[in-house]
């Protein structure tokens, strides 16, 4: 878990990891130089619960994505058979949200070595947790042409093995735009699998101070047009390439192929050139609103 100034809501995310079905569980906390109740919180919460391991750690101080790289090497299995989530700080997660996810893992028989992913849909809740909707479900296949361009899974679902934990730990904070963005190219990139489980399996609460809210959200799509017209997504395909050079030895044959795709589609000077790399880059959205603004961000060169 990262976490930031997180006293508001801090203690019902706790809560729910403890009434969770699946017994077996640690925590690992790490904190941002929160100057509220935050850590207070967090160490009441592990004295309360003594059966557990549970950590405070303190993070980089350099935002929730290099918060949550630094959670990943700050972890420390004490089986092969071991799993990792992610978790934020101001979610509640359902009872058999954990169970559902080993279930859901242990059913893709992984082969050694072979990194596999758990993601959910979420129940979206305003702040008093009362429901506004449900996230989408992707409308297209997943895939590392899909995880180039964007995320479809929220961090605060995602369970996955130590394989894909190795993997994830060969990236830089810096090149990766979001720890779960990154965590869906590894995976899809580097031969995988991936399970999206349609049911929720927590309340996504959406309030003012989220950092990143439900991409369904008409708020956001406005908001991600504007960053478009800045350059944020070009800054984003940057940071994408460095982090998959990171790990390009690892990466499949067919995904080496459409990331090399990817980097001669950005570097075209021309818009003709542009448009027809484009169209053979084996990239793909899941919407059409995703793909109308993936053609503007092509004609703009700002992909």
């Amino acid at each position: 878990m990262a976490s930031y100034q997180g006293g508001r809501y801090i203690r019902e995310q706790l809560e729910s990891i403890a009434g969770q079905t699946h017994p077996n569980w640690t925590l690992t906390v790490s904190d941002d130089g929160s100057t509220d109740d935050t850590v207070r919180l967090c160490e009441a919460f592990s004295h309360e619960h003594g059966g557990h391991r549970i950590r405070v750690i303190k993070g980089p101080g350099r935002r929730s994505t290099a918060n949550f790289f630094h959670l990943l090497r700050a972890v420390e299995p004490t089986s092969s058979h071991d799993l990792v989530a992610f978790s934020d700080q101001d979610d509640v997660w359902l009872p058999e949200k954990l169970s559902r996810a080993v279930e859901a893992l242990r059913a893709l028989r992984p082969t050694t070595g072979q990194p596999a992913l758990y993601a959910a849909r979420t129940r979206l809740v305003n702040e008093r947790l009362e429901p506004i909707g449900v996230s989408r479900l992707p409308q297209r296949p997943l895939g590392f042409g899909n995880a180039l361009l964007q995320n479809v899974a929220s961090g605060n679902t995602m369970v996955f093995n130590q394989p894909l934990l190795r993997l994830m730990r060969r990236i830089k904070p810096e090149h990766s735009v979001l720890h779960d963005w990154t965590a869906y190219q590894v995976v899809t990139g580097c031969g995988g699998q991936m399970h999206f489980d349609p049911e929720p399996c927590l309340l996504y609460r959406q309030h003012a101070d989220n950092l990143i809210g439900s991409q369904g959200r008409s708020w956001d799509k406005v908001l991600r047009m504007g960053m478009l017209f800045k350059g944020q997504y070009r800054t984003w395909g940057d940071q994408t390439e460095a982090a998959m050079n990171d790990i390009a030895n690892e990466l499949q044959p067919k995904a080496l192929d459409v990331l090399r795709k990817f980097q001669d589609m950005r570097r075209r000077p021309d818009l003709i050139g542009r448009m027809q790399a484009g169209r053979h880059s084996g990239l793909w959205r899941q919407t059409r609103s995703g793909r109308a603004s993936f053609w503007l961000g092509l004609a703009l060169n700002q992909l």
